[in-house]
């Protein structure tokens, strides 16, 4: 034959398995919010100077339907300990996921730093280790630290949902 193979007699033979596969009884869906009801948090954290603690946790705020905090370490974390700001979003609840947000930390003319994808750890989700130098916070003229408060913002702008449908 000019296409494929014969065998005795010029026939050909084929084989067919035929599996049933069970219905699903749950299905999951994968959507992005990407119009975030309330989606900035504003933070103030007051006697900067005088904080002593390695890290402050914000109270749980709501963004989107979600709940999140924000974490910062006033004199570093890891890598960027003594020279460093380290900020990070957290998420409140166990759910994992992708989020897009914006970090900042608000002054004469305001840090910002982009964050997305999923979180790096559970215990500083999405963020930086080397946010701003603490130089910049204590320089006067740059206007980070009013009156010893330093104030953070976040504003989500997308994260994954994920639904289970029985």
């Amino acid at each position: 034959p000019a296409y494929g193979y014969n065998y005795e007699g010029g026939q050909v033979v084929f084989g067919i398995d035929i599996f049933v596969a069970q219905p699903f009884d749950k299905w999951e869906v994968l959507s992005f919010e990407q119009n975030i009801r309330d989606p900035v948090f504003a933070w103030k954290l007051t006697n900067f100077s005088t904080r002593y603690l390695d890290s402050y946790t914000s109270d749980s705020f709501t963004s989107g339907g979600r709940n999140w905090k924000l974490k910062v370490y006033p004199n570093g974390a890891g890598s960027a300990t003594g020279n460093s700001l380290s900020l990070y979003l957290l998420s409140a609840s166990s759910e994992n996921g992708y989020v897009q947000a914006k970090l900042r930390v608000i002054g004469t003319t305001n840090v910002e730093k982009q964050v997305g994808g999923l979180r790096n750890t559970t215990e500083n989700g999405w963020g930086y280790d080397k946010f701003m130098p603490l130089a910049d916070i204590q320089d006067s003229s740059k206007g980070f630290l009013v009156n010893d408060a330093l104030k953070f913002e976040v504003e989500i702008v997308s994260f994954s949902k994920t639904d289970f449908i029985n």
